[in-house]
């Protein structure tokens, strides 16, 4: 009887010996630091601030926590990518077209001249799914993730925060003849499409753009789009606002380390996934979107004019385009499949033939 007492006694110690444990590795925190592209100053940068200091901990039980830092904080925007492989950093949120000389579908991937025109649809193309007797099942997630998978990172969230880009000059641009031989400070395919109507396209910091407009070094601009521009003051010494925006639609591209991803729960890959989502979404449709026409309203009473292109105009801004989506397509196979796929959606929605 002694002798099954104390086995049933070690037994018992044995147990919960391997509780602890089990608490142990099912209670481990993981802290995890993720660079941004933008500034703390940027209003709609509160959504992330408040998911990462008080959302996520609070889903996860503490278990998951993410420090931000600011663009510039731990790494240059442009070795970000080289950062999040290396573990230098657990997460980067890009636009994608730092990567562009090492990844041949960045550019598309950031987004298209006259591309897709919303920020619901570009999520509806990264993420839906075919519903029955209605459209959806692009899922260009799927094959964003095998693209980045080649560079050794986890492609963790794409279209849900995103902006619109639009140019503004310091004259009025009534016609596409209008931007022969003016300076546009521009990135990206932008760059391409304003040299192709004969303008020139050149690079100079955010910081200087006003002066550079003020001094007429430079003739045009883009910050994102009306908000951002606003914010930037530009209406103060550009005075016509080109519509529709040149990029419908940009949008951050969040990476993660893949070993740092690997190393995480599912219930917390999900959760990470799921708040990045949430704040990118909170971003866009606060700041982004509907900020969007307020900036267009607050520069209208400062005496910013829409320079709007339509009918045989417009038609041909978006024949130039979609040359340039052709040429970007013939980068690799997967940019030529990235390329069918987005224009398959514009034709579903009405805006391509």
């Amino acid at each position: 009887m002694k002798k099954k007492g104390a086995g049933i006694v070690v037994l018992a110690v044995a147990v919960l010996f391997a509780m602890s444990f089990t608490c142990a590795a099912e209670e481990k925190v993981f802290n995890l630091k993720y660079q941004q592209m933008r500034l703390a100053s940027e209003p709609g940068m509160a959504y992330y601030t408040e998911m990462f200091e008080k959302t996520l901990p609070a889903m996860t039980n503490g278990r998951l926590k993410v420090k931000m830092f600011w663009a510039g904080d731990l790494v240059k925007s442009a070795d970000s990518l080289d950062a999040v492989k290396s573990g230098v950093v657990d997460i980067i949120g890009m636009p994608s077209i730092y990567f562009k000389g090492v990844v041949p579908e960045a550019s598309i991937e950031y987004g298209l001249p006259f591309g897709i025109r919303t920020p619901g649809e570009m999520y509806n193309f990264m993420y839906g799914k075919k519903l029955p007797n209605a459209f959806g099942g692009w899922r260009a997630i799927d094959l964003l993730r095998k693209i980045y998978a080649k560079q050794g990172v986890h492609y963790l969230t794409a279209g849900a925060d995103c902006w619109p880009a639009s140019l503004m000059f310091n004259s009025p641009i009534n016609k596409l003849s209008d931007l022969k031989g003016k300076k546009v400070r521009a990135s990206g395919l932008m760059i391409t499409w304003v040299e192709r109507m004969g303008g020139q396209g050149v690079y100079i910091p955010g910081e200087e753009a006003y002066s550079a407009l003020q001094t007429k070094t430079i003739n045009g601009v883009t910050w994102g789009s009306a908000m951002g521009m606003y914010s930037m003051k530009f209406h103060e010494v550009a005075k016509n606002f080109l519509y529709p925006p040149l990029m419908p639609v940009n949008h951050l591209t969040v990476l993660v380390n893949k070993k740092t991803w690997d190393s995480l729960p599912p219930d917390l890959q999900v959760a990470l996934e799921q708040a990045m989502i949430k704040a990118g979404m909170d971003m866009t449709y606060h700041q982004n979107w509907t900020g969007e026409q307020w900036g267009l309203n607050k520069m209208a009473q400062k005496g910013v004019k829409m320079n709007v292109l339509k009918g045989a105009e417009l038609a041909k801004a978006e024949e130039v385009a979609y040359a340039i989506w052709d040429e970007e397509a013939k980068k690799s196979p997967d940019a030529a499949e990235l390329v069918k796929m987005t224009k398959s959606y514009m034709k579903e929605m009405g805006y391509m033939k």
